[in-house]
């Protein structure tokens, strides 16, 4: 029976697999389950002590490697944000270098952004004084704006120091910039460097010369002349360029550029000129500020209006304003 069983093709009995012998893992393996074993034991033992007792320190292993960095120390705030018209930086920032803040604070005078960009900065909260060479307009009062004028600085007619000519006319103006002169007393060309529209040191002339305003507008139209956008463009090209001419309305011409002013109809720019009447060429530095001054801003316009301000002012070729000496105010 049995055989005829066998016979029969039964299905061999199924064989459970061997378990290897512990000789035959080999050492590393046995010494790499001993280790993690290890590691498993010695973080429960971690975990347990943390738990069961928070006031107790971490423990070493689990402790930050290497030394304790110190905490950072803050940024120091900027005592006082003033940006806007290009005309009014190299006065604001000789003013500003001899204000004192408090230890720790500094006064930041930004490139120029021009005065309504100064304007918009100052409504946008991103600084705390616009430096503006115009008049605040209706819709910039109704928002709150308070202008503090400060300076008036002459509107010279600059040329390169290369141009033979000391002085000009009205009507020669005119003409330069209309393009029917072309030449300057020797005979070489004269090239004009013009200002964008409603620029405040062409705005200055055109409100005393009408003809000088028409004669822009038509060298816009016919694009004419090169036309800088900045007032630190302005100077560059000015001393950059032998026979250039331009207007300039940064108060004093700086005695290291080789640059010089022309007298207008005999009368030479300066802030006494200015004062007397005589010289009708000038323009109004104000700082302008989301309603009156407060803190450091009224501290800094105080400052400016000071003797002390009166003086670095006249130093710089501006005529000081008598504008009200704003109360100091507490921040809100």
């Amino acid at each position: 029976m049995a055989g005829s069983i066998t016979g029969m093709g039964a299905p061999p009995l199924r064989q459970e697999p061997a378990v290897p012998a512990l000789s035959g893992w080999g050492r590393s393996t046995v010494l790499w389950l001993a280790v993690s074993a290890s590691m498993l034991a010695l973080l429960a033992v971690a975990a347990w002590v943390v738990v069961s007792d928070a006031d107790q320190p971490l423990p070493p292993f689990l402790a930050t490697v290497g030394p304790r960095l110190p905490a950072p120390t803050p940024a120091p705030r900027d005592g006082l944000r003033m940006a806007g018209s290009g005309s009014n930086l190299p006065i604001t920032r000789a003013l500003s270098s001899s204000f004192s803040l408090a230890e720790s604070q500094h006064a930041v005078v930004h490139a120029s952004i021009g005065s309504g960009g100064g304007i918009q900065a100052l409504l946008d909260g991103v600084i705390d004084i616009a430096l503006v060479s115009r008049p605040l307009r209706e819709g910039e009062r109704e928002q709150g704006l308070v202008a503090i004028p400060y300076a008036r600085v002459p509107v010279v007619v600059a040329v390169h120091s290369s141009v033979p000519d000391a002085r000009i006319t009205r009507a020669g103006l005119v003409e330069i910039f209309d393009g029917t002169r072309r030449t300057w007393s020797d005979g070489s060309r004269i090239v004009v460097l013009q200002r964008e529209r409603g620029d405040s040191s062409h705005t200055a002339v055109d409100r005393v010369v009408p003809a000088f305003a028409e004669a822009n507008e038509q060298a816009y139209l016919a694009t004419r002349w090169r036309v800088l956008y900045r007032d630190d463009a302005m100077r560059e090209a000015l001393a950059d360029t032998s026979g250039a001419i331009g207007l300039f309305g940064e108060g004093a011409i700086p005695s290291s550029l080789p640059i010089k002013a022309l007298a207008i109809d005999d009368v030479v720019p300066s802030p006494e000129t200015v004062r007397s009447g005589a010289y009708p060429f000038y323009k109004d530095f104000a700082f302008v500020t989301r309603g009156p001054p407060a803190g450091q801003a009224a501290a800094f316009i105080a400052f400016v209006l000071s003797p002390a301000g009166r003086s670095i002012m006249a130093a710089n070729g501006a005529l000081p304003l008598s504008g009200p000496t704003p109360a100091a105010q507490e921040e809100p």
